[in-house]
């Protein structure tokens, strides 16, 4: 049986027409003569410059707007401003009027004529009325009335342990393909957060007639200090919320209020050294009384901008561009869970989702005697030696043996010292771990671009492949563990010297796999209370060793016995790379993952495949190309293992649906029915395809009761299964009763939610079967000592994905502050 008497109820609500076909909303056309002098602009294919900043400037400032049409430019009948009231015309028409003026200026031509806002006026119109004519809007629309009637009235926040609940305001945000509703800005002794609950409409798999509200929360953290702009990380879009006051109404009191999400970077060595994304430096000119709004006055002022009779705006904390906060990510469970509830309180003529069972664990014959005996840890498919290079300090060699002899895995030692610097690994094969010391060179420094500038990372990866002895034969498999320094210390050297990357090909091509870790006074303190300086060191360092053996291919012993299939299984995903998109293979057999790309026609051991990666050919150019190129190498493939007499279990990535495989969109998928996917037939009992979804259209979820729980949960209607893993190490001591209000300083983590769908004409028994061999795969990377979000066939593509970018890899799964592992 299950682990879990548990039910697990997503978070989200059937959504029911008759609860909102009959509402109001209010319609405003454009006129024909801004259509018009926008249209001679449009060359058949776009615009020479975006046309969203004038919606997001009206709705920073009117939060009734709750939709804006942003191609009204061409062809449509649709209205060009949704809203639940009637703004007054004079002033949408003033605004817009500024913006326009604008626009002729920078395009060197006049400007549109004026409009008489005599012949300007909005229509009431019912909602159902509205999507009858423009269906596709149902997306758009919905989500943003729900989040608008969520902020019309404050909300209570019970909290565990408090006598008086925390009352919120909402607002609302208006941000690209998402609805959300922010709370007013919460400081705490840690900083500045606000909560932030978002609004999905979703239809699922096999269910293309079934929409459902998706209900997500999570947190917002701000930067309150003032910036130091010429130290912030270059290249990389950041985000401003702004709110404005109506300049046309003199006196202002607090009510609901809107947030424009607008973003700004770093550019340039030189000041002013941010600016606006988008060059919206006079979006506001009219708003202002002719003031500027400078990125660099706000980042270098922002208590200017706190204050409910100036434009409000917050500046939000982004990872890759401002230095850590105190203040983690992520909401506990129980705020979750109170959001939830909220939603459901706002929305009482709404459904929630029926709470879904636990799938008990099928019966592994001839498993469980072996399971309840003492295995190894880990387990290798082949005989190889490890030599452990560590490229660093002394202290740093002596803290990885130090790791390997007191650091354990589950429990248990990973590794038996046998001598000095030899370890063996506790795997069946019995394979040595040799540790190497090796003087740290200059070379893996930061990059200098001064004077060789974009030239810097081939240089240095040059120099890297000139100066290291390769590595000769495939008698041992080399992994390096690399001490890099800390951003502080190159970052002095300006823009863009991470060296990171230019380090990790050099070595790649000496027939080395890598990995980097700080030196102990460097990099981010630890925050786990039991650590002491010294212990949270060796963690480190004992997770890095975890991360090479587990790129050079060594498994969980005991999770893959679980898993116990006899059937290959294959995984087909794409990989984002600085040369291009690349289509990969993986594929689980007998113990041994091997990885086959485009151009690249043999298996390989995936320490072999990641020092060949660059054998792989790209996806050709266009989009139309790409789709066409993954479904039929896709195709291609699954014959191939069919001739060869494989029965395949494969595994396909949902996010494939919109890149070519489009035999698993949601409108396609049918219960029970094989799809139609290239290289598949209908009466072919030798294949069976598995659609994995962990991504953000898959709901929020909770238990009931509430709890921390594991297991695979089933909808049996939809032949849909969920899947959710153990707690993260991290948050082993954290308990179910304690809150980010609470504990603004704790990093509050849930375990990704994974959809499984088993696919094709099979039993129900068969299909639950499928549903927890995926589920059991999740747990046989050894990196982590809980589940990851992907199967280990899927998610061992990470791996690849450092070797195919040229630039700095950062593994970005889910927006920080809605944290789910």
């Amino acid at each position: 049986m299950s682990r879990t008497n548990k039910l697990l109820q997503l978070y989200a609500f059937e959504s029911d027409k008759n609860a909102w076909k009959n509402q109001q909303v209010f319609l405003l056309d454009i006129p024909p003569v801004w259509q018009d002098f926008i249209r001679q602009f449009y060359n058949g294919v776009k615009l020479p410059f975006v046309i969203w900043p004038l919606g997001k400037k009206l709705q920073s400032i009117f939060p009734q707007i709750v939709s804006v049409n942003n191609q009204f430019y061409l062809d449509e009948t649709r209205p060009w401003l949704i809203a639940t009231q009637p703004v007054p015309v004079d002033m949408i028409v003033m605004l817009a009027k500024g913006w326009m003026n604008q626009i002729a200026a920078g395009q060197g031509g006049s400007a549109p004529a004026d409009v008489e806002t005599s012949t300007v006026g909005w229509r009431s119109e019912t909602v159902d009325s509205v999507l009858q004519r423009y269906p596709k809007l149902v997306y758009e629309l919905l989500p943003a009335l729900v989040a608008h009637h969520f902020c019309l009235s404050p909300k209570q926040l019970m909290l565990e342990g408090r006598d008086e609940p925390v009352e919120l305001l909402f607002s609302q945000v208006y941000a690209r393909q998402k609805a959300e509703c922010m709370s007013q800005p919460i400081p705490t002794r840690a900083g500045t957060f606000s909560y932030v609950v978002r609004f999905r409409l979703q239809y699922r798999a096999g269910e293309p007639e079934r929409l459902l509200l998706m209900v997500s929360a999570g947190i917002r953290r701000f930067i309150t200090k003032p910036q130091e702009t010429k130290y912030l990380k270059g290249g990389i879009n950041s985000t401003l919320l702004v709110s404005m006051d109506n300049p046309f109404i003199k006196k202002h009191r607090l009510g609901l209020r809107s947030y424009a999400s607008l973003s700004f970077r770093r550019e340039g060595g030189i000041e002013p050294y941010t600016r606006w994304s988008e060059g919206l430096d006079e979006l506001f000119f009219d708003v202002l009384w002719g003031e500027p709004l400078s990125t660099e006055d706000i980042l270098t002022n922002p208590d200017k901008y706190d204050s409910d009779h100036l434009p409000k705006i917050l500046i939000v904390h982004n990872n890759r561009v401002f230095n850590p906060l105190y203040i983690e990510a992520g909401i506990s469970i129980r705020e979750k869970m109170r959001f939830y509830e909220m939603v459901r309180e706002n929305l009482s003529d709404w459904r929630p989702l029926e709470p879904l069972p636990p799938v008990p664990k099928p019966k592994q014959e001839g498993i469980r005697s072996r399971v309840r005996e003492p295995v190894p840890l880990a387990y290798c498919g082949h005989n190889k030696d490890f030599v452990l290079e560590v490229w660093g300090s002394d202290s740093l060699y002596q803290c990885v043996i130090e790791a390997l002899k007191t650091k354990k895995y589950k429990g248990r030692f990973l590794a038996e010292h046998i001598d000095g610097h030899i370890f063996r690994l506790n795997a069946p094969s019995n394979n040595r771990i040799v540790i190497v010391k090796c003087d740290r060179k200059d070379y893996v420094d930061g990059l200098d671009r001064g004077t060789l500038k974009e030239l810097a990372d081939e240089h240095r990866t040059n120099k890297i492949a000139r100066s290291i002895e390769h590595v000769q034969g495939n008698h041992s498999i080399t992994c390096s563990l690399i001490e890099i320094l800390p951003k502080d210390d190159w970052k002095k050297l300006g823009e863009g010297t991470d060296p990171k990357q230019a380090v990790r090909k050099g070595f790649q091509l000496t027939g080395r796999i890598t990995q980097f870790v700080y030196p102990e006074s460097g990099g981010k303190k630890s925050k786990r209370k039991k650590d002491t300086p010294g212990s949270s060191y060796i963690h480190k360092v004992f997770n890095c060793i975890l991360d090479l053996l587990g790129d050079a291919g060594v498994m969980d012993f005991k999770a893959l016995l679980t898993v116990n299939e006899q059937r290959p299984i294959i995984a087909y995903d794409i990989i984002h790379g600085d040369k291009g998109v690349y289509v990969v293979l993986t594929k689980l057999e007998d113990g041994i993952l091997t990885v086959k790309g485009r151009g690249s026609e043999e298996w390989l051991t995936l320490p072999e495949a990641i020092l060949q990666v660059d054998s792989y050919n790209p996806l050709p150019k266009g989009a139309d190309a790409q789709k066409k190129e993954v479904a039929r190498w896709f195709g291609e493939q699954v014959r191939m293992e069919r001739m060869l007499g494989k029965e395949p279990i494969v595994l396909v990535e949902a996010e494939l649906r919109y890149k070519g495989l489009d035999g698993i969109q949601n409108n396609k998928i049918k219960f029970g029915k094989t799809p139609d996917l290239p290289g598949l037939e209908q009466n072919d009992s030798g294949i069976t395809v598995v659609r994995i979804n962990a991504n953000e259209d898959v709901p929020a979820y909770g238990f009931r009761p509430m709890s921390f729980s594991v297991g695979v949960y089933s909808d049996t209607e939809s032949g849909l299964y969920y899947g959710v893993g153990t707690k993260p190490k991290t948050q082993m001591n954290i308990a179910k009763s304690m809150t980010k209000y609470d504990n603004p300083e704790t990093a509050f983590q849930q375990p990704r939610v994974v959809e499984y769908m088993p696919l094709g004409s099979m039993e129900r028994q068969e299909r639950e079967r499928l549903a927890w061999m995926v589920h059991r795969l999740r747990e046989v990377c050894i990196t982590f000592e809980s589940t990851t979000a992907l199967p280990y066939p899927l998610k061992m593509m990470d791996t690849l994905k450092k070797y195919l970018k040229g630039k700095e890899y950062v593994n970005i799964e889910a927006e920080a502050e809605f944290l789910e592992l």
